[in-house]
C-alpha cells in the first residue's frame, strides 16, 4: 500500500492517497491468493485489490502502456475487456510513470527511489544510459539492489516463469525487475499464450506474461492510430483464448505499467535550441515528460529558477526532498539530479544533443503525473 499521501503542492497531479493500492501491491496480493505466508505475500494488498485466496497457481499479465483510461476510452475495440469493466479497479503506478520504473516496482514491491530505476534513461559516466538495456553500465544487480519477488520465492523453493521475447532475456530491465524467475522465450501473442498455458499445466506456481506491443505502437504511431488499435484488438482476442483454456485453480491478474498520451509537437521544447533552458545545464536525462536536469556545479538554484520561469504552468518542477517524496526514499533522487520536470498538458522537454530524432518525434509518450499516465487497471480474470 502507498506509505502516505503524496501531499506535494502539485495542482492537477493524480497521485495516490494514504493507504491507496499501487502497482507495488499487485504481486504481493496475487501471491497471497496461493499462500499468505509466501515471501512478499500480503493479505492486506489482496483485499485492497479484490484478489481472493484459495488459488493453487498465479498468472500475472502485464500489458505495457495500456492504462486504465485507455481501456475505458477504447472499450468498443475490446469485447473481452469490455465484459470485465465492472470488475476493473483503477490504481496508481509509480513516479515517473514509465516502463523501467514501473515494471521494477511491480517486480520488487519497491518504489523507484529504492531501486534506482528512475526513468527511461539516467546520467551515467559522463553520458546518458538507457535503463531498459543498461548497455555499457553496471550489472543490473549492482544498479538495482532490491531483491525481486521472484528471487525471494526461489529462495524458499517456489519456482516462477517469465514469458517474453528471447531478446529480453538478458536485458538490463529483466535483470533489474524479474531476476530469480526462469525466462521462457516466446515471440507472438499466440506463442506467449501457449507458453503460459504449458507452464500452468506443468504446475509452475507463478507465471508472468508480458506484452509490450501496444506500447510500441503508441510510441511509433500514437494512441488511437490504426496500428495501436490493431494491437489492442489483437491482445483482446488473445486474452479471450487464454481465458477459455486456463486450468482450474489459477488466479489470473491483469494490469499495466502506465498509460500514454499523444503529445502536441508544437508544445515540445528542445533544450539544445532554447538558450534559457540550455545555459548552466550539464546534462539532460529521463524522458520527454519526466526530465532529469543536472546543472553545472554551483548553478542548480539559478538553473531551476530559470526553468520554472520558462515553463510556467506547462510543467511541474520538483527538487530537493520533494523528489524523494514522489519517487520513494533511497538513492534514486541523487540519480535524477538537481530537479525533475514533469510535463502538464501535452507538452514536454527534449534535448537533441543526446536524444535521437526518432525518440524526439514519438507521438505517444508517458512519464508524468496526469491521470491518463498514472492510472493503471487491475482486473482479476479468474
Amino acid at each position: 500500500m502507498s506509505e502516505r499521501a503524496l501531499t506535494l503542492d502539485l495542482p492537477g497531479a493524480d497521485l495516490p492517497g494514504a493507504g491507496d493500492p499501487v502497482i507495488t501491491d499487485i504481486v504481493a496480493g496475487a501471491l497471497s491468493s496461493i499462500d499468505a505466508d509466501l515471501p512478499g505475500a500480503s493479505a492486506q494488498a489482496a483485499a485492497s485489490l479484490g484478489i481472493e485466496d484459495g488459488a493453487e497457481q498465479v498468472l500475472l499479465i502485464l500489458v505495457d502502456g495500456l492504462g486504465y483510461e485507455l481501456i475505458q476510452d477504447y472499450a468498443g475495440h475490446t469485447p473481452t475487456l469490455r465484459r470485465l469493466r465492472g470488475d476493473m479497479r483503477s490504481i496508481h503506478t509509480v513516479v515517473p510513470s514509465t516502463t523501467a520504473a514501473a515494471i521494477t516496482a511491480f517486480g520488487t514491491g519497491a518504489r523507484p527511489g529504492a531501486t534506482n530505476m528512475v526513468g527511461f534513461s539516467v546520467a551515467y559516466g559522463g553520458g546518458v544510459m538507457n535503463l531498459l538495456a543498461m548497455e555499457g553500465g553496471p550489472a543490473p544487480t549492482e544498479w538495482q539492489p532490491t531483491p525481486t519477488y521472484f528471487e525471494r520465492l526461489a529462495a524458499v523453493g517456489v519456482s516462477s516463469a517469465v514469458i517474453s521475447p528471447a531478446r529480453f532475456a538478458g536485458s538490463g530491465l529483466t535483470g533489474a525487475a524479474l531476476r530469480g524467475a526462469r525466462h521462457v522465450p516466446a515471440e507472438t501473442l499466440d506463442e506467449r499464450v501457449s507458453a503460459a498455458l504449458r507452464e500452468l499445466r506443468a504446475g509452475t506456481p507463478v507465471v508472468y506474461l508480458y506484452w509490450s506491443e501496444i506500447d510500441h505502437a503508441g510510441h511509433g504511431s500514437g494512441v488511437g492510430s490504426d496500428s495501436w488499435i490493431g494491437g489492442l484488438e489483437e491482445f483482446d482476442a488473445g486474452l479471450a483464448r487464454l481465458l477459455r483454456s486456463l486450468p482450474a485453480g489459477v488466479r489470473t491478474v491483469m494490469t499495466a505499467d502506465h498509460g500514454m498520451i499523444n503529445v502536441d509537437a508544437t508544445q515540445i521544447l528542445d533544450v539544445a535550441s532554447t538558450p534559457a533552458l540550455r545555459d548552466g545545464v550539464r546534462i539532460i536525462a529521463g524522458e520527454t515528460r519526466a526530465v532529469h536536469v543536472h546543472a553545472e556545479e554551483g548553478r542548480a538554484d539559478e538553473v531551476e529558477a530559470r526553468w520554472r520561469d520558462v515553463l510556467g504552468e506547462s510543467a511541474w518542477v520538483v527538487s530537493g526532498d520533494d523528489i524523494s517524496t514522489l519517487i520513494g526514499a533511497g538513492d534514486g533522487a541523487s540519480v535524477i539530479g538537481d530537479f525533475l520536470v514533469l510535463a502538464r498538458g501535452r507538452g514536454g522537454v527534449v534535448d537533441s544533443r543526446t536524444q535521437s530524432a526518432s525518440a524526439i518525434a514519438m507521438p505517444g509518450v508517458h512519464g508524468s503525473l496526469t491521470s491518463t499516465e498514472m492510472r493503471i487497471p487491475v482486473i482479476v480474470l479468474s
